[in-house]
């Protein structure tokens, strides 16, 4: 058996959050990091992601999260270096009275985190959106500072600043056990074995798989979510502002797309699935028309719009909505940054430098603490104000 090569810290998972850790350990001075990917950069669940950035969240540490991590994306290559597909459109928020109260809630802590978010009227909506109809609305809110990035770009920048900064990435390399020995974590890989003191799993849905190696079972399901494009003859304008809609069902939003199309998600639940290997890229008939249903009645115009792709990507759900990041309890050395539920790219910045602090022993500019695992059994899950989805 050939020797096990040695790190000081393992990162696995070559998603945005991975990556994102690797290149802030390598920044904050860390040595001999190795990231461990068992396909290619942005290979998993980030390259499905929508990308959308935007600060509106009711949980405070999500919103304080979402804004830092904006400043970045923003303002990506003076901060990491490399181009992250940033587009700033804005971001309009509409709900019905019950929504009232919370909306205008996080449109004040907003405001206090130095976001740009007011509440506005129908017609100066319009201004923003032209194509929108806010028969049904009783609240419109409207920041300024959110967007939309590239997936694919932002992760890959992320990589290729961290293999600057010494990281040794590894891809196609997949995790095929894990042994813990004391102090020392063996990582068993398609590529060899790797010894070190430190393990972060920032695996996404794949977690999963990790945890059985070790014992340990994180809370989350993992669920199939569907994004589709539409189409109208009048090109859909690229710099209208990401719209999400609390009065429909599944909390659709929706934003630009290349090409002139639409491209809307939603924020529920989705199909539970139990292999996230085992998702395909159609989108049944039936989603298809009631999300194109929803969609005209927030814009007359899209009636007869004509669906013109469809895709599936995994979610990793925790029983609040809200990721686990911090060390795993009950084992040394061992870490994990999982449960996204639907807006980790968005965070990815801020929660990758502070789960890199973290690892390295200090205090995390932004904390992560709010994250712990433990939460649930301490009975301090993080509920927000619109109840479950992607948008607490």
């Amino acid at each position: 058996m050939s020797k096990a090569s040695t790190a000081d810290i393992i990162v696995i998972g070559g998603g945005v959050v991975g990556c994102s850790t690797a290149y802030d350990l390598a920044r904050q001075g860390a040595k001999n990091v190795v990231l461990l990917e068992r396909k290619a950069i942005c290979g998993g669940g980030t390259a499905k992601s929508c990308a959308i950035v935007r600060t509106h969240y009711s949980i405070e540490s999500n919103l304080v999260h979402a804004v830092e991590s904006l400043k970045i994306f923003s303002h990506f290559d003076e901060v990491v270096g490399g181009e992250a597909g940033w587009r700033r459109t804005g971001y309009l928020i509409v709900g019905s009275e019950t929504h009232r109260e919370p909306m205008e809630a996080v449109f004040r802590t907003q405001n206090a985190h130095g976001i740009d978010t007011a509440v506005l009227t129908p017609a100066e909506a319009h201004e923003f959106h032209p194509l929108l109809q806010f028969d049904d609305v009783a609240v419109i809110g409207y920041d300024s500072q959110a967007g939309y990035a590239d997936p694919y770009l932002t992760t890959t920048a992320y990589a290729r600043r961290a293999k600057e900064l010494g990281v040794d990435v590894r891809t196609h390399t997949a995790v095929t056990n894990i042994t813990l020995n004391g102090q020392t974590k063996t990582v068993a890989t398609s590529q060899g074995v790797w010894e070190a003191p430190v393990v972060v799993m920032a695996a996404g849905p794949w977690t999963h798989n990790l945890g059985q190696m070790i014992g340990v079972e994180f809370p989350y399901v993992v669920s199939r979510h569907k994004v589709i494009t539409l189409q109208i003859e009048r090109p859909y304008a690229l710099d209208w502002p990401v719209v999400k809609d609390l009065t429909t069902p599944d909390k659709i939003y929706f934003r630009p797309e290349t090409g002139g199309m639409v491209l809307v998600g939603t924020g529920d639940h989705g199909d539970p699935i139990e292999y996230p290997d085992s998702l395909k890229d159609a989108v049944d008939d039936a989603h298809i028309e009631r999300i194109a249903d929803l969609i005209a009645n927030r814009m007359p115009a899209f009636a007869d719009a004509q669906c013109t792709a469809g895709w599936t990507g995994p979610y990793d759900i925790t029983p609040d909505w809200n990721p686990i990041v911090g060390p795993v309890p009950g084992y040394e050395g061992l870490f994990v940054a999982v449960g996204f539920s639907g807006h980790g790219f968005k965070l990815a910045p801020t929660i990758g430098e502070g789960l890199a602090s973290v690892v390295l022993g200090r205090e995390a500019r932004v904390s992560i603490t709010p994250y712990r695992m433990e939460r649930f059994a301490a009975g301090e899950a993080l509920h927000g104000a619109y109840g479950i989805g992607s948008i607490s």
